[in-house]
């Protein structure tokens, strides 16, 4: 009967450590996360290099932040300079940055198009040779850094 009793108490530690290590592992895999984070920036007036001027990115801005599937020029319609409409892609989610414009937001490995809400617009700060709008690649695991530089008001 001791035997019986000590083999069954055994069976249960055993099972207990072995389902307890697949939740850990579970765990672990579910805190693995990737995305992007940076911060957003507003640069006014005149950007002009000078001599003894440092660069400046400009200051903090607060702000919504978008992020789209893919998106080309013709599906944004362009406002002006890098300013456009709401894009007719998929928008994935919207993302609230702080005072100063920092932002860290968790997305799924993929290809991205990021705009940050402006004035009455959706600034983008770039496009490819593919004419896809602010195109960010995220890879598991990592968070993508990003520097958003808002330019509509600076003159160079």
């Amino acid at each position: 009967m001791k035997s019986v009793y000590a083999t069954t108490l055994g069976l249960m530690l055993l099972a207990g450590l072995f389902l307890g290590c697949l939740t850990v592992n579970k765990q672990s895999k579910a805190q693995v996360a990737q995305g992007i984070q940076g911060q957003v920036f507003e640069q006014k007036g005149n950007q002009m290099p000078q001599k003894g001027k440092p660069f400046s990115k400009g200051v903090g801005y607060a702000t919504q932040l978008y992020v789209f599937e893919p998106t080309n020029i013709q599906s944004a319609g362009q406002i002006s300079g890098n300013i456009f409409n709401l894009p007719t892609t998929q928008l994935i989610g919207s993302f609230t940055t702080d005072s100063l414009g920092h932002f860290k937001v968790n997305l799924a490995p993929g290809r991205y198009s990021i705009f940050v809400g402006y004035e009455k617009g959706y600034y983008a700060t770039s496009f490819n040779q593919l004419n896809e709008l602010g195109i960010v690649q995220v890879v598991a695991g990592t968070f993508v850094p990003m520097e958003v530089i808002i330019s509509a008001k600076a003159s160079y």
